[in-house]
């Protein structure tokens, strides 16, 4: 499988000389964009351009975007989210255009895909958020050009379960919309297994980090109750090909930190990584 490691980890800190050698270093050439402002400056394309440049000086090679979901990560428990599937249309737009322009940013970049979430927030689905949903995946499709797919990813919530994903993906080609399995998600809100054999048909990007169940905590493969070994034959089995991104939280932070640096974090990650793919 191709392995990508998404700069979610990094959100706190810009993609610079600080960042950026850590991945050659850790055995990662793939990446995906955690597309939050000011970690990656998608509204402004010369400075996105510029962290593309770099990132290609280290042997980087960016395979996907994950969509923004909010205007600022420095302040997303105040600022309102960005919505897909809000019933608020201006919000609906606003959020549209900004999934837009980072779909826009990758495909003068060399293409690839952008991870959509569905819902914010996670109630009253059917019908109007739904809709709403569907008229934002036709308008993108038709203002982001056809070297970029689409993956929508289920969320522990549910409106992200993979029936509801897979309801959606399937009115669309596969060559444009598919399914990005967060196995993290899974394990939380149904049967990790049976998800990825019920995505399959459709997966085109996994979304890997671990927990123990209960909360989402973006874990290194192993350090949670994930039973790595099943899924990643499940992944086999469906003949899943496409990047296997690892979304790692940043535990470096707070009083008392988990790791001491990021080098740690990803020594972990890539022994791990490791022994699942020997």
């Amino acid at each position: 499988m191709n392995v990508s490691l998404s700069t979610h980890l990094f959100a706190f800190h810009d993609l610079d000389e600080a960042i950026l050698p850590l991945f050659p270093r850790h055995g990662f050439s793939l990446a995906e964009i955690w597309a939050m402002q000011p970690h990656f400056p998608s509204g402004d394309f010369p400075a996105a351009d510029a962290v593309a440049r770099r990132m290609e000086e280290h042997g980087i090679r960016v395979a996907s975007v994950h969509a923004p979901l909010y205007p600022d990560v420095r302040t997303y428990k105040k600022d309102r989210w960005y919505s897909l599937s809000s019933v608020d249309e201006a919000h609906r737009l606003e959020s549209v255009a900004a999934t837009a322009r980072a779909a826009g940013w990758l495909a003068r970049n060399g293409g690839g895909t952008v991870v959509l979430h569905t819902s914010f927030p996670a109630g009253q689905w059917y019908p109007h958020r739904w809709g709403a949903f569907l008229s934002s995946m036709n308008e993108l499709l038709d203002a982001v050009p056809d070297g970029i797919r689409f993956a929508v990813e289920n969320t522990p919530v549910d409106s992200g379960q993979v029936s509801v994903i897979l309801d959606i993906v399937d009115r669309y080609p596969a060559d444009r919309v598919g399914v990005c399995l967060d196995l993290g998600h899974a394990h939380i809100e149904e049967n990790v297994l049976s998800a990825v054999r019920e995505a399959g048909p459709r997966l085109i990007h996994v979304h890997a980090s671990d927990n123990r169940g209960e909360k989402d905590e973006h874990l290194v493969p192993g350090k949670g109750a994930i039973p790595w070994n099943y899924v990643t034959a499940a992944l086999r089995e469906t003949g899943f090909d496409g990047p296997f991104t690892v979304e790692l939280r940043d535990y470096t932070r707070g009083e008392k930190p988990t790791y001491k640096d990021f080098d740690q974090i990803l020594s972990e990650c890539r022994a791990s990584l490791d022994r699942m793919f020997r």
